[in-house]
């Protein structure tokens, strides 16, 4: 099965027979992140996060990915992709990839984050164009539109303005409630924050994937393809001038 180039920017696979770009080997040229979309999203693999020795019936001293790797290649054992008719050998060598990220790249809540993902051909909500902004905690809407509720600012205690006092038209002292309106700011920066500290480790889970099968190309670990040094944007929340 042959991958064809992405065109459009939301990374989705939309034919296996478009055009490719063979390299050394009769291999397909592909990034990480190309390699991880068709794996999940068009051969369906799945992950398995049961150990080698499970798989191969000895003891495993694997540490690395790209290890881990090497040594399925060499003992020829490949897990069960799943499904109604079994994987590209090559896409359940990545899923078994992504199964032993270590615990350094996010490990297994990570692996299931990335394959989530592929299979919707998308990368994670870093909030593009979110700022923070002050809206009203409560509003209400009449005849007249939508407007913000206001309360008593003397039940805010210290922090609020006690009932003013003026004089009517009777020469009357009144005392008029100071009216407040309670606000809050969506999304915080600590929301904005959350989500692109979690695009990062996405993107530094990838960037293990990636070195540890270019590490291990001159074993001939993938048979189809080659992984490229291609990522996406590591900051795409930084506008380049």
């Amino acid at each position: 099965m042959i991958m064809g180039d992405v065109k459009d920017k939301s990374r989705k696979l939309v034919s296996a027979k478009a055009a490719v770009r063979p390299v050394r080997g009769g291999k397909v040229a592909v990034s990480i992140l190309d390699l991880l979309n068709w794996a999940f999203q068009r051969e369906c693999a799945q992950l398995d996060f049961s150990p080698i020795s499970s798989i191969t019936g000895a003891r495993s001293q694997v540490r690395s990915m790209s290890a881990l790797i090497a040594e399925h290649e060499r003992l020829g054992c490949h897990i069960d992709g799943g499904g109604h008719s079994e994987p590209h050998p090559d896409a359940d060598l990545v899923a078994d990839a992504v199964s032993h990220l270590s615990e350094g790249a996010g490990g297994r809540r990570m692996a299931i984050q990335i394959a989530e993902l592929a299979r919707l051909g998308a990368t994670p909500d870093w909030m593009p164009d979110a700022w923070p902004r002050v809206l009203p905690v409560e509003t209400h809407t009449n005849r007249h539109g939508t407007s913000a509720k206001t309360i008593d600012a003397a039940s805010l205690g210290d922090a609020g303005w006690p009932a003013q006092p003026r004089r009517n038209r009777k020469g009357v002292i009144v005392h008029d409630a100071v009216r407040a309106c309670p606000v809050t700011i969506r999304p915080s920066v600590n929301d904005i924050a959350r989500a692109r500290r979690a695009y990062l480790v996405w993107y530094g889970a990838l960037l293990e994937l990636r070195a540890g099968f270019r590490l291990t190309d001159q074993l001939g670990a993938l048979s189809a393809f080659l992984v490229t040094k291609e990522m996406p944007a590591r900051t795409p929340w930084i506008k380049s001038s």
